[in-house]
Formats: C-alpha cells, sequence, structure tokens
C-alpha cells in the first residue's frame, strides 16, 4: 500500500528531503524537541478554546463527519480532508457563497498554531490543506485564515499557493509513485536542533565527513563543490591556497568568511588566522546577554556581567510577566550607566535588535548604549577559524575550555524551560535560566580574553597559525641557511652595479638597499626667445608708473607642436624686464610669465600628448617615461603623468557637462557599470552613452543613488543590463536581450542533462528568433514589431504563467520573465529603441582594458581619468580624432571638426 502524504510531510520536505523521506519509508520513529512538543500541545489548547467560543457564539458549527462537506453545515470543526492519496487536518471549515461541485457554496479551511506569529511553514501547511480540500469540492478556496495561540484571526490569500506548494509537493508525489525512490543524501540545516532524526542525521553526517557539517553551507555551495569532485571537509580543506596581500593594496579589503580555511583548521586542529584582531582591553568591561520569546518579540531576562580588573559581578534583570519588560529595561540602563566610558560586549546580532526594540518601546534614547556595543563575533567571522564547524558561541566555547552546567543548553532549551516556568512558576525553572544566562556571559569574557591572548602571542602560541604566510619552524643554523639562500635568489634579480647584497649577517659589507641619486637635469637651452612686455603702472598704486630696470624674469616652457607630417619638439623661453615701484619698494616681474607660465614648464601640446599616450593608447606610467625619453630626450618623473590628468580633466570640466547635456537630452540612454580597484578597495565605474556621447561617473559602491539623481528627470528610455538597482528609476526601461541570451546559453551548456531547462530555453528561442528576424529586415519600426505583442502573450501563458518548474534554473528564469515583462519587450511598442546595451558595453570596454593592465588606481587620478576617456569614447563614436582634439587646444567637441583623414567608426 502507497504511502499517504500529510501535512507533516509537506512541511518536513520544507524543511528537509531527507526528514520527509525517513517519515514515510523508515521504521525510525525519533523524539521530536520538547519545544516542538510544547507548540503542539499549545495548538491544541488553542484550537479547543477557540472552538468552545465558537460554538456559543454562532449556530451551525459541527464536527466534520465523512460526508461533512455535503451537509451544508455553516462551521465543520475538527475535519480530516482525504483526496488522491493526499490528507490533511483542517481545524475550521468555514461555508461561503462561492459556487463548486458542492452545490452554491464552498468551505474556506482555518488552522490553528502555537505561537504568535506566522511563519512560511504555517502558511505552507494553509496552502496544502486548501490543495487536498480543492480536490474534494472542485473549487480553489479564496482565502483561508491562520489562528495563533492568542486566538487572533490571520486572513491568507490562497491565489499564489501553487508556486510556493507544488515544488514541495511534486517530488513526494514522485515518490509515491515510484517503487523504491533514492535516499535523499544527508543535509544539515538550521532545522536539525528540533527534528526528531537529528541524532542519526548527525552521526551520518561525521561519518561521512559530510560537507554540510560546516556552518555556512547551503545545498547550492554543496552543489558547487561536488561538480569540482570535492565531497567531504577533509577534500575542501585541501582547496585553500594562501593568498599575499598586493603591495599597492594600502587599505585591503574586508576579509570574508572562508569555507576552505575552517575546513582547514578542523583537519589541522589549529586556530588559523586570517587577520589579527583588534581588542583594546579596558578597566571595565561589560559582557550582555539576553534572552527572550522570539514569536513574541519579548524579552524577559537580561544578564550583565560587570569586571572590573580581578572583580566580577553578575547581575540579571528578570521579568515575571510581559508588563514588568520595561521595568527590567530600565534597570538595566541604570546599571550599564554606572559605567558611561564601558563598552558593552554581546555575541552576535541578537541583542543589537533587542535594545533598539526595547529602546523605541518605552521612549528611550538608547543610542548611547548602541555606540558602546561591541559585537565579538565581528572579531572572529572571517578573521580568526578555530578548528569547529560553527562560529556559535558554544561551540567556539567548548574548544577553549568553557563550559556549562547544563550540558544541552542552548537558546531553544531556554525555551522549554521558559515555557515550563510560565505553566509552573517552579523557582527551579527560573534558576536554570538565569545560572544558563550568567555562564553566557562568562564565557563570553572568556572567549574575549583568549582573543586577546592571540592578538598579543600570535608568534609564540603553537596552536596558532596564519593564513596567507604560515610559520616556518626550524633550528637557529636552519634559519641562517634560509637567510642565506634566499639572499642567493634575490642577488640573482639584482643590478650589481647599483646595488649589493651581502650574505653575511655580521654588520661588515655593504648595505643592502643603497638609495639611488637622481640625475642632475642640465637646464635644456632654448630654440627660441620670446620677449613679453613688462608691467607698467603698480597693481597697489595704479598713478604710480613703473621704472624699467635692469633685472629679467624668465620662464622656459618645452611644448610639443602638432606638424603636418609628424610632432615638433619646442623650448620656448620667455623673458621680460621687470620694474620697480618706488611707493611700494618692490621689483614686479612681467604678467605674462607670472599669469600663463607661472609654475610650469611644459606646455599643453606635451601634456595633450601625454594624455592621448595614457588615455587612449593605455601606456603604463613607465612605458610612457620610457617613450619620453628615447623620442624627446625629456626625463619626468611618473608623478608628473597623474598632474598632467588632473590637469587637463579641469581644463575639460565644460566638455564634459556639455557631453551629460546631450546624454540627457537625448531620447535613449544605455548604462552599464563595472568595477576598479582604487588602492586594493572594489569600486565601481558607470558609464552612460547615447550612441555618440559618452560619460564615466565613479562610485565607491554599486548602490545606484547617483543613477537615480542624474536620471530623475529622464523622460526617455535607459537600456540597462538586469542589475536591480536600475529597476526603481522611473523612466521608460528596455533590458538587454544580448545579456539574457548569453545567460541562458551559458547555464544550457553547463546543464546539458536539464530537460525541464532545455524545454524552456527551447520555448524562448521560438519566440524571439522571428522578433530578431523582422528587426533584421525591417530595421527597430514599431508598425513591423506590434504583431508580436500577441506571441509573446502567448509564450507568457504557456511557459511562464501557468507552469510550474523542478528545474532550479527553469525556475530562476522564469522568475526573471515574470519580475522583467515590460522591459524585456517595450522595443515592440515603440520605434528605434535598441533591444540589447551593447554600446554602453562598448563604450565601458576601454576601460575595462585599462583596468586588467593598471590593476588599481588612485580615487583622485581615477576621477580624473574618467573625465578624459568620457570625451575619448565621445570622439571616437563621432569619427574625430581624440589626438588632435587634445592638441586644438578647444574645448567645445560640437565646434571642432572631424579628421580629414577618414576613420572607421568604433567595433
Amino acid at each position: 500500500m502507497n504511502p499517504i502524504i500529510s501535512t507533516d510531510m509537506v512541511l518536513a520536505y520544507a524543511h528537509c528531503p531527507r526528514k520527509a523521506y525517513l517519515l514515510l519509508y523508515s521504521n525510525q520513529a525519533g523524539t521530536p524537541h520538547e519545544y516542538v512538543q510544547i507548540l503542539e500541545a499549545q495548538r491544541r489548547t488553542s484550537q479547543t478554546h477557540y472552538l468552545a467560543k465558537l460554538a456559543q457564539e454562532k449556530p451551525g458549527v459541527v464536527a466534520f463527519q465523512t460526508n461533512g462537506l455535503a451537509g451544508k453545515q455553516k462551521f465543520l470543526t475538527d475535519a480530516t480532508l482525504t483526496a488522491e492519496q493526499l490528507t490533511a487536518d483542517c481545524g475550521l471549515l468555514t461555508k461561503v457563497a462561492s459556487h463548486s461541485a458542492l452545490g452554491h457554496y464552498s468551505y474556506e479551511p482555518t488552522i490553528f498554531i502555537g505561537t504568535h506569529t506566522v511563519s512560511k511553514q504555517d502558511r505552507l501547511a494553509l496552502f496544502f490543506t486548501a490543495k487536498v480540500l480543492e480536490a474534494l469540492q472542485a473549487k480553489a478556496p479564496a482565502a483561508g485564515r491562520i489562528i495563533d495561540v492568542s486566538g487572533k484571526a490571520h486572513k491568507v490569500k490562497l491565489a499564489e499557493s501553487p508556486q510556493t506548494l507544488i515544488p514541495v509537493l511534486e517530488p513526494l508525489q514522485e515518490w509515491i509513485a515510484e517503487e523504491s525512490p533514492v535516499e535523499p543524501p544527508v543535509m544539515l540545516n538550521r532545522h536539525c536542533p528540533l527534528c526528531q532524526f537529528r541524532a542519526a542525521c548527525r552521526a551520518k553526517a561525521e561519518q561521512e565527513n559530510n560537507l554540510s557539517l560546516l556552518d555556512r553551507v547551503t545545498p547550492k555551495i554543496i552543489r558547487k563543490y561536488e561538480r569540482k569532485g570535492i565531497f567531504t571537509v577533509t577534500q575542501l580543506s585541501y582547496t585553500f591556497k594562501p593568498r599575499k596581500r598586493k603591495k599597492r593594496a594600502k587599505n585591503p579589503p574586508p576579509v570574508t568568511h572562508k569555507l576552505e580555511l575552517q575546513a582547514l583548521a578542523i583537519r589541522e586542529g589549529k586556530i588559523y588566522l586570517q587577520e589579527l584582531p583588534e581588542i583594546a582591553r579596558q578597566p571595565v568591561e561589560l559582557y550582555l546577554d539576553i534572552e527572550g520569546i522570539p514569536d513574541q518579540n519579548a524579552y524577559y531576562l537580561i544578564g550583565l556581567l560587570v569586571c572590573e580588573g580581578e572583580t566580577t559581578a553578575h547581575h540579571s534583570f528578570w521579568a515575571d510577566t510581559l508588563a514588568d519588560e520595561g521595568q527590567i529595561w530600565q534597570q538595566f540602563v541604570d546599571k550599564a550607566n554606572e559605567y558611561p566610558d564601558a563598552l558593552i560586549y554581546h555575541y552576535g546580532n541578537y541583542e543589537v535588535k533587542a535594545l533598539k526594540k526595547m529602546a523605541k518601546r518605552y521612549e528611550t534614547d538608547g543610542e548611547p548604549l548602541l555606540k558602546r556595543l561591541v559585537n565579538v563575533n565581528g572579531y572572529i567571522y572571517g578573521k580568526v577559524y578555530f578548528p569547529v564547524y560553527s562560529n556559535g558561541l558554544k561551540a567556539i566555547g567548548e574548544f577553549i575550555g568553557a563550559t556549562w552546567s547544563v550540558p544541552e543548553a542552548s537558546g531553544l532549551q531556554s525555551l522549554v524551560w521558559r515555557y515550563y516556568w510560565g505553566d509552573t512558576k517552579e523557582k527551579d525553572y527560573q534558576d536554570l535560566l538565569v545560572r544558563y544566562n550568567q555562564e553566557d556571559c562568562s564565557n563570553l569574557r572568556l572567549l574575549i580574553c583568549k582573543l586577546s591572548e592571540i592578538s598579543e602571542s600570535s608568534d609564540t602560541l603553537s596552536e596558532v597559525d596564519f593564513a596567507n604566510n604560515p610559520k616556518e619552524f626550524s633550528t637557529e643554523n636552519g634559519q641562517e641557511v634560509q637567510r642565506q639562500f634566499k639572499a642567493i635568489v634575490k642577488f640573482a634579480h639584482a643590478n650589481c652595479d647599483k646595488s649589493k647584497i651581502r650574505f653575511c649577517s655580521n654588520g661588515k659589507g655593504q648595505k643592502t638597499n643603497q638609495t639611488v641619486r637622481r640625475e642632475i637635469r642640465k637646464r635644456p637651452k632654448p630654440n627660441k626667445l620670446v620677449q613679453v612686455a613688462p608691467l607698467l603702472t603698480c597693481p597697489a598704486h595704479p598713478n604710480e608708473i613703473l621704472k624699467l630696470s635692469a633685472k629679467t624674469s624668465k620662464r622656459l616652457i618645452i611644448d610639443l607642436v602638432l606638424m603636418r607630417n609628424g610632432i615638433k619638439k619646442t623650448i620656448t623661453q620667455y623673458y621680460g624686464y621687470n620694474t620697480y615701484c618706488s611707493c611700494c619698494k618692490k621689483y614686479y616681474r612681467p604678467p605674462e610669465i607670472d599669469m600663463v607660465y607661472k609654475a610650469q614648464l611644459y606646455g599643453h601640446g606635451f601634456r595633450a600628448w601625454i594624455v592621448y599616450q595614457r588615455v587612449a593608447l593605455r601606456q603604463s606610467y613607465g612605458n610612457l617615461i620610457e617613450t619620453m625619453e628615447e623620442h624627446f630626450s625629456i626625463k619626468i618623473r611618473p608623478g608628473y603623468i597623474a598632474e598632467t590628468v588632473i590637469h587637463l580633466s579641469r581644463y575639460y570640466t565644460q566638455s564634459e557637462e556639455w557631453i551629460v547635456r546631450q546624454i540627457l537630452a537625448s531620447p535613449v540612454i544605455h548604462a552599464d557599470e563595472t568595477p576598479i580597484n582604487i588602492k586594493g578597495f572594489n569600486q565601481y565605474v558607470w558609464v552612460f552613452t547615447d550612441g555618440k556621447h559618452v560619460f564615466f561617473k565613479h562610485s565607491e559602491t554599486r548602490e545606484a543613488t547617483y543613477v537615480h539623481e542624474l536620471l530623475s528627470d529622464y523622460k526617455g528610455t535607459l537600456i540597462t543590463d538586469f542589475y536591480p538597482g536600475y529597476d526603481s528609476v522611473t523612466c521608460k526601461q528596455q533590458k538587454c536581450w544580448v545579456h539574457l541570451i548569453r545567460d541562458l546559453n551559458s547555464d544550457l551548456m553547463a546543464n546539458p542533462f536539464d530537460t525541464e531547462y532545455e524545454y524552456f530555453v527551447s520555448n524562448v528561442r521560438d519566440m524571439i528568433i522571428p522578433i530578431m528576424e523582422t528587426i533584421q529586415r525591417y530595421g527597430l519600426r514599431k508598425r513591423n514589431l506590434t504583431k508580436f505583442v500577441k506571441q509573446v502573450d502567448k509564450f507568457y501563458n504557456e511557459v511562464i504563467t501557468d507552469r510550474t518548474y523542478k528545474s532550479e534554473l527553469a525556475t530562476k528564469y522564469q522568475s526573471r520573465f515574470v519580475r522583467y515583462r515590460d522591459s524585456l519587450f517595450l522595443f515592440l511598442k515603440y520605434d528605434d529603441i535598441p533591444w540589447h546595451n551593447n554600446t554602453a558595453e562598448l563604450a565601458i570596454r576601454h576601460l575595462a582594458k585599462q583596468r586588467d593592465m593598471s590593476t588599481s588606481y588612485c580615487a583622485k587620478v581615477a576621477q580624473s581619468y574618467l573625465v578624459l576617456l568620457g570625451i575619448h569614447q565621445t570622439c571616437r563614436f563621432q569619427n574625430k580624432s581624440f589626438f588632435k582634439f587634445l592638441f586644438s587646444g578647444e574645448t567645445d567637441l560640437d565646434e571642432f571638426q572631424k579628421s580629414k583623414r577618414s576613420r572607421k567608426s568604433p567595433s
């Protein structure tokens, strides 16, 4: 006899497929956690009270019978619904006026839960009950209700229930249809502490050395590793590769948690450091732990451990009822304020959320307290890897020697004790909770002490090692041999004429790193002399005629002049006589020397040549300096290149403003973004173009704040990829089909045996190819494309809206098509709307190539570089010479004519 799918089976599969399988096919009974039993008892009690009250207030409340649905009763209680190998318990069925197989009426389901808040699992249980009811009355109920433990009704619309229910229900139905379904693998997750099979699954996972033993590992991550042939924690540990920090990265990006390093720590039994925790100990320290009831958003115990030197004192603030919560909150605030400068240590985000809620609830200024909070987990996450499977306080605490008087003590168990205390008021349960809270505070202090020891003595602790620079253990003689061998290797790369390497460490001999003196530059001789007019009147005394003196002022300008067949280097010396004011007793230089040529050695042409080499030809600083010396016998320092880029970017500020105005006035704007490295941090560059003008903007994050500001009043169409940051821009939008097709194709190649996804992609192809053929033949004209709107509607009805996919890929793209339906097919409804974003990708490609070459930028230089790059790409898109535009000295691109020499369009 085939098993029947019940509500418990559906909820079990939603939590863990293996749990559902064991419930269906194994003889293992197991024991649910006490907390689950408590919630079930609360549910039954709540249901009994609610139905009894309903029977008193409403007529027609009867118990459900086998043919109860045909009895036309107003309310049916304690119903057991069975249809098509599905069975569901429904606490209450309510008759509504809606035609069904039963007649001119139908029923809507109501279920009861044992908590104060409705969870996703509760909604799923209601969806499943509605599914069984639909099979019995041939009518899908429009809505259902969930009654919480306090008797409050939560109305739930059931229109979208198939999207949630079918991915869970269909695999269970397939199991029943098969003779011997395959047993799902062990996959430990957050539901495990509540599961009756937790002990057996944990033992099996440890026996297999399963990857799910590691906290933060999801089924998706496991599938990724399995495709690489990695199935165990030990195998994963061998994939960790130390990464040396880049020398340029003065401010390295924040570290992230690496599962490979966590696995290595477990395999080696060592504490690995990716970054040293910086802990500043203080004379007075506070350690905080809060206990609460999550489904009620209530808190009943606040524990505070006060440590002054070697003296410790624990304070427990207990609330008997929810009404007492405000009192313990004030007690805690008063005690914490006795030590205004002490940091308050806690573990995880629970305490932060709790303090914010209580501060808001009781109208207290909690900002001073929140500023003092220190999450100890922040010292550990991604920085310190203990040889444990989880970063929970108990897992790490047990490793460092922390103990709890009750071995099974946990946050979940504390809810059980709190329930028992509320039911019996026995002091033993209150003592258990207070002791558990106190031990959490004490063990948190022990963890801080351990982290401080690691921070101060990591070099000498044998159980601590560095992830990216492992310790090298050897004898004193071995260390000397290693040092000398390293010197030999370095000697092979050294220039002996400029720097000597010594192999002895006795202090004799040459220094290893000598400073190379800069060559004294000889001032070049000018090939042209230009005399400038002297200043005739005193700036301070306009009526005073200045006297001509014998003193002269000079300014040498090295420049490059664009000739008909090449470039000519010129060295011009500007000179003029100084004048003297008898009133000021001062000498004045000629104004042209001070105003035009002040603090300059190189002219505009020279700077234009540098910018062209750097921006257009992507020359590195080293290559540019070498080219300058070889071609023009001029030596420049690397910093001067950056200064030149910044100087000319300011010169062309008006050009950039003009480009932005032209883009915003265009009917279509293409936008894209790409990451760049700014001193070790990943930041972003946005590009905007209308096909003729290009504008770049640097941003520290990928947040689309600037995009919204720039396009706040834009009335045209924005062409973008599928980055969600663009979605809330208020103008019309067209999403790039090239990005979508590229993603579809790459996933199809990576998953050749996913037949359902292949079916999905085939339907997309059959829908889009006729549209592309029409565009290729007639162009982007509305009159030729509107006929495909009905075809698109048919595609959505048959492939997107009314289908449920099991394939993860098909489901992902189904959601994308639903979300972007309007913006995917905007080009069918308007003239000349591009269906791709290749224009933006073309504009940003130059930057991507330069990014790969430069690897890192300075923020100030990067922004100036982007100004010039925008002008370069604008010239390129308009078939103009960027080189000649720079040398022309003009700032108006409209005034600058196209090059006489024909140039190809950008490609």
